[in-house]
């Protein structure tokens, strides 16, 4: 394995060691105009945003800090990471509809709604994927996308240090 690769893992594993949603130098002006929150269906908002962020580049995909991965020919949603940004991107983007949950969590129900991840064998939305290196590794929790076109016009490739663990 290449020096760089190693380099690469070593801080793609610490990432995820991370709690804080990380913050976008962007003003949240031009997000506005990228992905319409307020649209009538807040799950597509949340997608439209996802679209328009790794078209930007604001959004950065398969990289220590990324919240988006390519696996197995299927995108990746990184759970909470990625719920809790659009949250922080957008506060009050629930408008109180649930006030028992956290906002993030809100996003990802509306997401669920949508119907685009695909589901385990057991019936539960969330996959688990293996971040793997010659001498750590971890787990990464999040939905898996099996039509990648949705984010992506040229499809990259799959991200080398990640694999689907099965049921």
């Amino acid at each position: 394995m290449a020096m760089e690769d190693v380099d690469y893992l070593g801080t793609l594993l610490d990432m995820f060691e991370l709690e804080e949603p990380e913050v976008s130098d962007a003003s949240s002006a031009s997000t506005l105009e990228i992905s319409n929150p307020s649209s009538d269906d807040p799950g597509q908002a949340f997608l439209n945003w996802v679209k328009a962020g790794i078209l930007s580049h604001k959004l950065i995909i398969n990289d220590s800090k990324a919240k988006i991965h390519t696996v197995c020919g299927s995108v990746f949603l990184v759970t909470p990471g990625l719920f809790q940004r659009y949250a922080q991107e957008f506060p009050g983007i629930s408008q109180g509809a649930d006030q028992e949950i956290e906002e993030w969590r809100w996003v990802q129900k509306q997401f669920e709604k949508l119907k685009v991840h695909r589901k385990r064998d057991n019936g539960l939305n969330i996959w688990a994927c293996q971040v793997q290196g010659p001498r750590k590794k971890t787990t990464l929790k999040g939905y898996l996308i099996e039509e990648p076109k949705l984010f992506f016009e040229l499809i990259p490739p799959d991200n080398p240090f990640l694999k689907i663990v099965k049921d």
